[in-house]
């Protein structure tokens, strides 16, 4: 089931943030290259901040898979510039089990 509702946001860094006010930022610590030329790497990242109680709490390990475009090409138009370049992928969130 796909929702049209809007549960959290990604930015740069890398940094998550649910709508429940939960967040993390994470750290790469390993790749993998992508499917392509054109495809950004696949990647493991661990928790190095978290905040707040929600969906997010407890995670500890992301990772990033099925990379679909993202290698910039060229250069950026003028000095300072920004250059986008769009992409699509599979997180998946991950966090230690509770022993009994």
């Amino acid at each position: 089931l796909i929702s049209e509702k809007t549960v959290g946001r990604h930015y740069a860094g890398p940094f998550w943030e649910m709508a429940d006010g939960s967040a993390i930022k994470a750290k790469a610590v390993a790749n993998a290259p992508g499917a392509s030329a054109d495809d950004i790497p696949l990647l493991k990242l661990e928790v190095v901040a978290s905040q707040g109680k929600g969906e997010l709490s407890g995670i500890t390990t992301i990772q990033r898979l099925n990379t679909k475009g993202g290698k910039a090409s060229g250069t950026c138009p003028s000095a300072g510039a920004f250059l986008s370049v769009p992409y699509t992928a599979d997180y998946a969130f991950f966090s230690k089990g509770k022993g009994s």
